[in-house]
């Protein structure tokens, strides 16, 4: 039985390949002649149009003088999990591509920041020690936040949420205030004073591209879901339009995220300081 390869793997499948034809200095034109298909087939499976199976990448790799265990690489990709309009990576990599490519993406957050506008503490303490290289991964990611535009909505509960203290938090809401002033990123609020009608579900990214269809990506743990079954991807279009009737305006926004730092602009509360023993002892009397 064929495995099936959605849009979203086809894609960056097709883009590996371009790079390594490219690198061996062949044109299009002549590998198509050598793999025995037209200019167009070759152009399709290249710009993730038509899906490709196995035998044809070891062909395509031999063909453009690739070494075996860079084919191995490219057939990993084509055998990672796919079905009907879904793709299933664990592949950061898979993620980086994706918003490279994209011209455009709308994105919402309910529980964390979001993860091209977190500061490395805040990364780190969210993340965890063992995860640091993860962390240095998603600082690089964020080069690319001056390229495009973007659009994020983020829940009053994510920027609550204390992560690494008042200090990690305080330096994050400001790193926030400044990005929300970018002409290139908008940067919207949900408020939490609008209790069931301020939740929108899980947070999700839709990409949006030139000359190819839209594209949303999840994230569950350490698995990312791409949906390009464009029936599914409209209801997030339609998702994101009712984030965008509810959340605060990029103004009143800004407002918020600048009030919100100055609350985590305090001295850190141990259960050693001073004052946190005072008040134990009074507490406790003679």
């Amino acid at each position: 039985m064929a495995h099936w390869m959605g849009s979203a793997q086809a894609r960056e499948l097709g883009d590996e390949l371009r790079m390594y034809r490219e690198q061996a200095d062949v044109s299009a034109a002549e590998l198509a002649g050598r793999l025995g298909w037209s200019a167009s087939k070759l152009s399709r499976v290249e710009s993730g149009q038509s899906p490709v199976d196995e035998v044809d990448v070891v062909r395509y790799g031999a063909h453009c003088g690739m070494e075996p265990g860079d084919i191995d690489d490219v057939l990993a990709l084509c055998r990672e999990p796919a079905a009907a309009g879904l793709f299933f990576t664990k592949r950061t990599g898979t993620l980086i591509f994706h918003e490279n490519k994209a011209t455009s993406s709308s994105s919402y957050t309910p529980l964390v920041v979001p993860g091209l506008l977190q500061t490395e503490d805040y990364a780190a303490a969210f993340m965890g020690p063992s995860r640091m290289r993860l962390v240095s991964v998603r600082m690089e990611r964020q080069r690319l936040l001056g390229r495009r535009p973007f659009e994020f909505f983020v829940h009053e509960q994510a920027l609550r949420l204390p992560v690494g203290g008042n200090r990690v938090m305080n330096e994050q809401l400001l790193k926030l205030v400044l990005v929300a002033e970018q002409p290139n990123i908008t940067l919207r609020v949900i408020p939490a004073a609008l209790g069931a009608r301020s939740m929108f579900g899980g947070e999700f990214v839709l990409f949006h591209y030139l000359n190819q269809e839209p594209l949303v990506y999840l994230e569950h743990h350490n698995l990312g879901l791409f949906v390009d079954d464009q029936v599914e991807v409209a209801e997030f279009g339609q998702l994101r339009n009712r984030l965008g009737d509810t959340a605060l305006s990029r103004g009143e926004s800004r407002e918020m995220l600048a009030t919100l730092a100055s609350e985590f602009d305090r001295p850190e509360v141990t259960p050693d300081a001073p004052d946190q023993l005072a008040q134990e002892q009074f507490q406790l009397g003679p």
